[in-house]
Parts: structure tokens; C-alpha cells; sequence
């Protein structure tokens, strides 16, 4: 392998993090000239099995080079070496090892842990553990546990107008879980064709590429997916989120809407409504969902709780109609619960003693409260950043007034782990929410200063 004999010297003499000593030892390579521009560098798996790491470790390495532009990756195809100037790094034969900063420190320096109410979830999770240690010993069921299904039946009615049952109902570990299923219950019925709003959330599509599909990128007008366009696709399921468009947080229409619901009954196909966060909407009621204005079984409604309460807990969940509900049921036995029984008898009880809701108005409030702040962060920056708020989630549009400016927020380290994302040229989702409104000016100078 390119690297690998540098990797085990190195193992030997730094006493560092292996995906650090990883991370060194590439770009040690790169810069030498050892490895050429647009070279073709080994996959994360075959990195990990040849060096006898975990796939973490070398993905996390992989990540850090390509934060500072040594490396490049080509969906499909995979990871390249950059084109450098070999002559600037000829001037020293050392290799200069940049400061790593570790999550820990990045969190301490500007991250809320107030957004979210530890003490209260820790409480509700010790009872679990108290009220439920012998159920809590056998393996969870498969479909999700019913007092979470019966919880979540209850509360999407009253929030977002769905009517299910909680039999229709299916827990995951992510929307990425719960795809998989889809694809598998949609098998016989569909074919292998999927529509996505462009730009739009990507981090789904690999599901689908692992299946087979072929993948239609679906261009946006000023309200939502071009509908006359995902006709012409020839796709027969469509991944959309009316409701807060990623990235660009607009909200779908009524008679775009319905358009799309024609779609799906005219074609006979599917639509998978990404509700991800609708309820953060600061002021009026949320707009009503997809699912509720189908008539037809046509929408198949994804919610998650990772935006709404913390993204390390990973509860996703997924509303089927008629039809796919049954086909699911019927072959629930080949699944295994992706999600603790615990954390999901936890939620179940969040849910039903309204302190779920609680915490939505209390989320609802600071968000936009710091929204607020990070526009008037901004508007000291207006000549190399501009934004594009909305009044719904926790993220906010960013675009980068130059390509100067660009490419030094996609290559800020603490950025990234703070939750910032490219998703297009010149344009970064901005998580601001779990950020403390008075650190947004000395993070958005800290952000311009490095040109």
C-alpha cells in the first residue's frame, strides 16, 4: 500500500492518536511528491484491514485532509491526492504538524449544553432502568417499543396532523435505517428509480446508490422541487422536505403540494417526506405536513429526534401507509431493534408527560433569540459573507462572498465540528443553534481573519 511501511515506522516513534499519526503520515507522502496529484489513495476499508485500524480511524484521518484541502473525494470513485505546489514544501524537509483541536476543547469553547435538559432526560432514564431491569434483559422489538409507537401516534396528530396507528409506525437508528427498510418493502413493488431535490440533504442517497438505484437530481424553483421535471425523471420515488427545504429552508406551497401528491398518484410511485424539524418553527403554528393532505397511501412521513433533542440520540421513526405497513408486518421477523429499549421506553415517557413539548417551546424561544444574534453577528461581515434566514430549525444558509473566503471556512477545523457543512460552491449550512450567542462575533471574526 502507498503509505504503509511510513505508517508503522511512525506507530513506533509518536505517542499520538493512531487517526493523527494516519492523517501525518499521508500528508507527509503528498508532500514529498511520493504520492502524485490526483492519485488515487486507498478506501477507508482497505486502509483499515492493511493497517489493522478501525474504519473510524482512518475515515477520521481521510476527513481531516480533506478539511485542509490535501485530499479531494469523487462520489463513486472515492479519494484523490490534491494538486499542491511541491516547490513551497521543497523549502523544508521537515513536516510541519498543525495543532489539532479536540472536540472536547471546541465544545467548552462555544457550545450551550443548556440547549437540552440532561438533568431531566438522566431522571426519566433512571426510572426506566428501575421500572423495566427484566423486560430491559430480552432483546427489543424489532418494529420499535408500543409505548413509544403508541406515544409518537398520539403526538404527531396533535403537532403535525398525521393520523397512523402506532402499528404503521417503525423505530430506527436514523433515517438511514429506516430507508433501508423502505427499499426492502418497496422491492417488488417500485422500480429502482429515486428523485432528489437538488441541492438537497445527501447524506440519504448512499442508501439508495448501495441498492441499485439510479439517482435524479430534481432542480428547485423559488417554491420547491420542479415538479414538471420529476415527470420527466421517470423515477417513482421522490425524497422531499416540504416542510424546511435543506439547505435552502424554503417552504413548499399548498398547490406545489398538491402537485406532487398528483404526481405520486399519477405515476403510481411514493414520496418520502423528511419532517426533520417543522415543529422549530418560531412563530404561528407549523405548517401542515405532506402526509396529512394524502388521501391516496402515497407519503410515507420520516420524523427524528436527533435535531429536536441531541443529535448523539439516535431515534429516527417512520409512518407507513396501508399497504407498506402490511408488507412490513409480514417480515418484521428478519429485523432486529436498531435502538435501545431503554432510550425508547425513555422518549415514550418525554413524550407522554408533555415534557417533550416543554422542551420544543423552551428550543423554540433560544433559537430564535440566537438567530436573532447570529444576523447581527453577521452584519459586520456583509462584504464577504451573506445569510439567508428563516423563521423554522436550527440551521441558517451561509454563502461565502468569494472564493478567498470559501475555501478558508471549508478548511476551519473547528467549523466543521461545530457543525457547518458545505452544500454547494460558495454555500455552508450553518448549525448556530447549541452555539452561544455571545461567542458568534469572535467566531465569525475568527472565520474572516484567516484570509
Amino acid at each position: 500500500m502507498l503509505f504503509e511501511s511510513a505508517w508503522f515506522a511512525e506507530c513506533e516513534k509518536r505517542d499520538k492518536p493512531k487517526y493523527v499519526v494516519l492523517y501525518c503520515v499521508i500528508r507527509s507522502e503528498i508532500e514529498k511528491g511520493n504520492i502524485s496529484e490526483n492519485q488515487l489513495l486507498p478506501s477507508i476499508r482497505e486502509v483499515s484491514r492493511q493497517l489493522g485500524i478501525s474504519s473510524t480511524t482512518a475515515e477520521n484521518a481521510y476527513n481531516q485532509l480533506m478539511v485542509e484541502g490535501y485530499i479531494y473525494s469523487i462520489p463513486q470513485k472515492g479519494y484523490f491526492a490534491a494538486r499542491l505546489d511541491k516547490g513551497f514544501f521543497s523549502r523544508s524537509s521537515s513536516v510541519r504538524e498543525a495543532r489539532t483541536v479536540s472536540p472536547k476543547e471546541v465544545n467548552s469553547r462555544y457550545m450551550d449544553t443548556g440547549i437540552f435538559n440532561f438533568t431531566e432526560w438522566r431522571k426519566i432514564y433512571t426510572q426506566v432502568l428501575d421500572d423495566y431491569r427484566h423486560r430491559l434483559l430480552l432483546e427489543g422489538d424489532p418494529q420499535g417499543e408500543h409505548e413509544l409507537r403508541e406515544a409518537l401516534s398520539d403526538y404527531v396528530y396533535r403537532a403535525r396532523g398525521v393520523r397512523c396507528d402506532p402499528e404503521q409506525i417503525i423505530i430506527g437508528s436514523g433515517v438511514q435505517t429506516l430507508l433501508s427498510i423502505y427499499c426492502d418493502v418497496t422491492d417488488d413493488l417500485l422500480l429502482a428509480k429515486v428523485a432528489f431535490e437538488e441541492p438537497g440533504f445527501v447524506d440519504v442517497r448512499p442508501v439508495f446508490q448501495k441498492r441499485g438505484y439510479s439517482l435524479h437530481p430534481i432542480p428547485l424553483d423559488k417554491d420547491g422541487i420542479k415538479v414538471g421535471s420529476l415527470f420527466q425523471a421517470g423515477a417513482t420515488t421522490c425524497y422531499t422536505s416540504p416542510s424546511h427545504q435543506y439547505p435552502t429552508g424554503l417552504v413548499m406551497p399548498v398547490q406545489k403540494r398538491m402537485e406532487l401528491l398528483r404526481w405520486a398518484e399519477q405515476t403510481g410511485g411514493y414520496i418520502l417526506e423528511d419532517d426533520y424539524d417543522s415543529e422549530l418553527r418560531f412563530s404561528g403554528r407549523p405548517v401542515p405536513s405532506l402526509f396529512s393532505m394524502d388521501n391516496e397511501g402515497h407519503v410515507i412521513y420520516l420524523g427524528s429526534f436527533s435535531t429536536l433533542m441531541a443529535p448523539s440520540l439516535r431515534i429516527s421513526y417512520m409512518i407507513l401507509p396501508g399497504i407498506l405497513s402490511k408488507a412490513y408486518r409480514e417480515n418484521k421477523h428478519n429485523y432486529r431493534s436498531t435502538v435501545s429499549s431503554a432510550e425508547q421506553l425513555a422518549l415514550a415517557s418525554y413524550i407522554v408527560n408533555g415534557q417533550f413539548e416543554r422542551h420544543l417551546r423552551r428550543l423554540r424561544k433560544k433559537c430564535s433569540a440566537r438567530m436573532k444574534a447570529f444576523i447581527a453577528a453577521t452584519n459586520h461581515h456583509r462584504k464577504d459573507i451573506n445569510i439567508y434566514p428563516t423563521d423554522t430549525g436550527t440551521f441558517v444558509l451561509l454563502e461565502a462572498r468569494n472564493q478567498q473566503i470559501f475555501e478558508a471556512i471549508r478548511k476551519n477545523s473547528i467549523l466543521m465540528r461545530l457543525g457547518l457543512r458545505e452544500v454547494w460552491e460558495g454555500y455552508f449550512a450553518f448549525e448556530y443553534a447549541n452555539i452561544q450567542e455571545e461567542k458568534f462575533p469572535g467566531l465569525l471574526k475568527e472565520m474572516i481573519q484567516i484570509c
